[in-house]
């Protein structure tokens, strides 16, 4: 799968906007919602695909080259509190769906929450010490700027 690059790791830490990027300036495919199993039917395009996924460290290290996968990572409280600062579909269409709750703030309590024990210490520090190339969100970086990293880092200017 040696056309293939994932980036996996915690919430708003810019994966899905690298892997746009990453695939409209260099003709590939972008997916972020993704079985193994359609991977085989996309490289038969003949493009690099590059994936937003939250397929576990393990399997990556099973079916991916170590310089194939980056870890993106965002401070806890950035991922929590910064969830639904984002315009994405999915994530305004939850937002309604949490403000139509009879409590909302209480509903919104326990989404963050969630979203804590998720964007734990622990699992941040799983992905840290991965073993994968790792990029921690800089906000004093532009997009163009992480871009140029993750391009960088994937062998791929």
């Amino acid at each position: 799968m040696e056309d293939i690059y994932y980036i996996i790791g915690t919430a708003y830490a810019g994966k899905s906007t690298m892997v746009k990027l990453l695939a409209q300036r260099h003709n590939g495919i972008a997916c972020e919602v993704l079985e193994l199993r359609i991977l085989e039917n996309l490289k038969k395009q003949g493009k690099p695909i590059f994936v937003d996924t939250n397929i576990s460290i393990e399997t990556l290290k099973k079916i991916s080259d170590i310089d194939h996968v980056l870890v993106m990572l965002s401070d806890q409280n950035v991922s929590v509190n910064r969830f639904f600062e984002r315009p994405d579909r999915e994530k305004q269409f939850l937002y309604q769906l949490l403000m139509q709750e009879p409590d909302p703030d209480a509903a919104m309590a326990n989404f963050r929450e969630c979203l804590t024990l998720i964007n734990s210490k622990e699992s941040y520090d799983k992905f840290l010490n991965s073993g994968f190339m790792v990029l921690l969100r800089d906000d004093n970086r532009t997009a163009e700027e992480t871009f140029a990293i993750v391009e960088e880092m994937f062998g791929l200017n």
